[in-house]
């Protein structure tokens, strides 16, 4: 049996790609984890490898196209001119097969690679389309977008919690509209062309979540997804666009911009977010990198930061109390077995958290050879998919810009995120009442109080400076 060319998740947040280049072509033999294709977003640009060995039997996007999350763009076949079914066909009574060519026949008429059979999205130069021709119900982009999905959900993309196909998420974007908004009444609470039209004409405003939370019928407090960005109200003076008497230049956000965007505002609204600090006295700390950064670089050839330390410390902390590497769905919490630590990075025009998967089994040292080699990868745009993918509890180091204090917004699904404030060097009142000139850093945890009490949340920071202040066993 063939199997499927999907497109991978590419990290939180990110639901398409474009298809930079096949690195194979129909016919050709492939090993499994050979690189297969390259593919590009405003976060990661990389190459993705097959899941099995054998040979490409079919082609359903071109290079150019956009591309979803999970759609199926290919086919891997046993043998170089094995049958298979294209994606459109699934669900019809018709049988649809591509050759090793790329090309197939469905009732006389051919399938060839990128064109009709291929789930892809055009590319981002194709322009945009009016709702009263291109986006026709007879058109056949539509017919396209919509074969093979109306009765398997497994399809259908999630906007928030929205079901929605191709073809509306593409007019929901090019349009301005937050899906999420729009009361489905497909198949599956599905958002349809007609939703999403009603929903523009103004039909469908009644119809809205409310934002306040009300009482199910059960007692259950259920709250609305209204997600709508706040807007602005603007004037035209004189052929210069102001905002109340000061001009101003409109320039759209990017689209890591807008994703950024929309998932801070969505962590907000979902966790009862709490930020508790305290101070650590990390001068044990500092001789420790003093005495160890000479031999450092010279056996690992990158230069020892005091971010692993930190690292290392939450690793330990979470060890002892693993509610901070949960996450919750509805009333329920989800229990971890890894951690898998997130360390924001920041990159031009915004920030990208790679993932150190497993780190409950890592030495210090290791901390740091893995966040050296993904900051490196990220900053040059060369992350794999499954490398910014997973986290379950998040690092932020606002300290290495001179900040002492931040209170950072959690990175969904996870319950916890830890700022790191700078070293600065001050006097300090030991216990026998003895001043002396320590390095000192403020360390923040902001938690979901949904599952995490303030107990919790000072516990925890108690644990990194414990670590820290009395640092043993760090394989340095």
């Amino acid at each position: 049996m063939a199997h499927e060319v999907v497109v991978p998740l590419m990290g939180e947040g990110i639901f398409e790609a474009t298809l930079v280049k096949w690195l194979k072509k129909p016919g050709d033999k492939i090993e499994k984890g050979e690189p297969l294709l390259e593919v590009s977003t405003d976060k990661v640009d990389t190459e993705i490898p097959a899941l099995a060995g054998g040979f490409v039997v079919g082609i359903y996007a071109q290079e150019g196209d956009v591309v979803l999350v999970d759609q199926v763009i290919g086919h891997i076949g046993n043998t170089p001119d094995e049958k298979v079914v294209a994606p459109a066909a699934r669900g019809s009574s018709s049988t649809s097969t591509a050759s090793a060519s790329g090309t197939g026949k469905t009732l006389g008429k051919s399938i060839k690679p990128g064109g009709p059979g291929s789930h892809s999205s055009p590319s981002r130069e194709s322009g945009k389309q009016s709702l009263s021709s291109a986006h026709s119900r007879n058109s056949p982009g539509f017919q396209e977008a919509h074969q093979g999905h109306s009765m398997v959900p497994s399809h259908l993309e999630m906007a928030g919690a929205v079901r929605s196909s191709p073809l509306v998420r593409r007019m929901a974007r090019e349009l301005g509209v937050d899906l999420r908004l729009v009361v489905g009444t497909g198949q599956f609470s599905r958002v349809t062309k007609q939703d999403l039209e009603l929903f523009l004409s103004g039909a469908s405003s009644s119809r809205h979540v409310p934002l306040i939370p009300t009482a199910s019928a059960s007692g259950e407090l259920v709250v609305g997804a209204d997600m709508a960005p706040f807007r602005v109200k603007t004037r035209d003076q004189d052929g210069v666009e102001t905002l109340e008497g000061v001009g101003v230049r409109r320039e759209s956000m990017t689209k890591m911009r807008r994703l950024i965007a929309d998932h801070m505002v969505q962590s907000v609204r979902t966790s009862a977010h709490v930020t508790t600090t305290i101070e650590i006295d990390v001068e044990k700390i500092v001789q420790i990198r003093k005495e160890v950064s000479t031999r450092f670089l010279k056996d690992h050839d990158f230069k020892l930061t005091f971010t692993p330390f930190f690292l290392y410390a939450a690793i330990q902390a979470i060890k002892k109390d693993m509610i901070f590497n949960c996450s919750v769905d509805g009333y329920d919490i989800l229990w971890k077995e890894d951690i898998n630590l997130g360390c924001a990075v920041a990159i031009e025009d915004g920030l990208i958290v790679p993932v150190i998967k497993k780190a409950q089994d890592l030495s210090l040292t290791e901390v740091a050879q893995r966040l050296n080699d993904l900051a490196l990868r990220a900053r040059s745009k060369t992350l794999k998919p499954d490398e910014v993918r997973g986290g379950t509890f998040s690092v932020t180091n606002p300290g290495m810009f001179g900040c002492l204090v931040s209170t950072p917004i959690i990175n969904q699904p996870q319950v916890a995120i830890l700022s790191v404030g700078a070293i600065v060097r001050r006097p300090v009142v030991l216990e026998n009442d003895k001043i002396e000139i320590r390095s000192i850093a403020s360390l923040g945890i902001t938690f979901d109080h949904r599952v995490i009490d303030g107990q919790g949340g000072a516990r925890f920071l108690s644990n990194i400076k414990n670590c820290l202040e009395f640092p043993t066993n760090l394989g340095v």
